[in-house]
């Protein structure tokens, strides 16, 4: 099964239609969001370009949500709502695969869950910067960003992950405008 993996949308429109067109062609079972979409327009416009894309979204919040009261209130709205969690990390499973999601912004926490090793993968975003690596048994993935932004400045290519659960690794997609 694959898995779309995205993080750090922070109200970047433009990009989302590449996203939800690579999900497509990749033929991706679920999507997962590693936080920060920001605004309540980010998920409304998410959910009209991937109509197409009939699978589960499932989220964390992320350190950047403007509006929490009115994101949930928009995505209680939607025809597929998200699947948020009310608590900083969501365990998730998929085809016997226990991934956990965390948004990444404190590196304390980030690196229990790595130490932990109670997950075949933890899904981070946060630090719009890619990272795709093994340790111990756990693959830690963070696709990047959609916003085409990281250590806040702009950069030229956005990038979202493709999670595989048969052989429990990732690649990283890079989406350029």
């Amino acid at each position: 099964m694959k898995i779309g993996v995205m993080s750090d949308t922070h109200d970047r429109l433009e990009s989302l239609p590449f996203v939800v067109d690579e999900f497509i062609k990749q033929k991706v079972a679920a999507i997962v969001h590693c936080g920060d979409w920001v605004s309540p327009f980010t998920l409304e416009y998410f959910d009209q370009v991937r109509q197409e894309l009939k699978v589960p979204v499932h989220s964390v919040y992320g350190n950047n949500e403007g509006d929490i009261a009115r994101i949930i209130e928009r995505n209680a709205g939607l025809k597929e709502p998200i699947h948020f969690t009310s608590k900083q990390t969501l365990e998730l499973e998929f085809e016997g695969r226990r991934i956990v999601v965390y948004h990444g912004q404190d590196r304390v926490i980030t690196e229990a869950l790595i130490k932990s090793q109670l997950y075949d993968a933890l899904f981070t975003g946060h630090t719009h910067i890619p990272r795709n690596e093994v340790q111990g048994k756990t693959l830690v993935l963070n696709p990047g960003s959609t916003s085409f932004t990281a250590k806040s400045r702009p950069i030229e290519r956005a990038s979202i992950a493709i999670y595989d659960t048969y052989s429990n690794t990732a690649e990283i997609l890079y989406l350029t405008t």
